[in-house]
């Protein structure tokens, strides 16, 4: 059933929780990119990591939109996780400033972030999620997948450069 009938009270709760973690992974994923940007030199690269804000700008005013329909608001990150995540950003910038690390350390920050969302994706489901946050979900994955293959390629593009 979806959350539109008998079970609105489970269903509702999983639509939250997956519209959560979308709106984390989306905030996340753009502050991790926006980490990296004072390194990027190269045109491709600073062009795939501004398309990749802007989507995920997209993204994030899409899953509020979905929110504030259900009267949630989207909660702010752990800032504990948030502050080790910009660290590791900032060590591994400063270990290795190069643009192919910068790739690297895209497409494997975008590959755990749609892992997480993947696999939160998989046991709301069965909860039953709406059909509406559920293909959103499935547009963001859609995304990152195309994302990893896109900083993975210009990684080894710039390796050989």
């Amino acid at each position: 059933m979806n959350g539109n009938t008998g079970t609105d009270r489970r269903a509702g709760d999983a639509t939250g929780e997956l519209l959560a973690e979308m709106h984390r992974n989306v905030t996340m994923g753009a502050e991790s990119l926006a980490m990296v940007v004072p390194g990027i030199r190269a045109e491709q690269l600073m062009a795939s990591v501004t398309g990749q804000l802007e989507q995920y700008a997209d993204f994030t005013r899409q899953t509020e939109k979905l929110m504030r329909m259900r009267t949630e608001e989207p909660k702010q990150a752990n800032l504990l996780k948030k502050a080790a995540t910009k660290g590791g950003i900032f060590m591994n910038r400063i270990l290795d400033p190069s643009e192919k690390n910068i790739c690297d350390m895209i497409a494997k920050g975008t590959r755990t972030g749609a892992e997480q969302l993947q696999d939160k994706l998989e046991e709301l489901r069965i909860r039953g999620c709406s059909e509406e946050a559920e293909e959103l979900c499935r547009d963001i994955l859609t995304f990152e997948e195309e994302e990893i293959i896109r900083a993975e390629n210009l990684s080894r593009l710039l390796d050989r450069g």
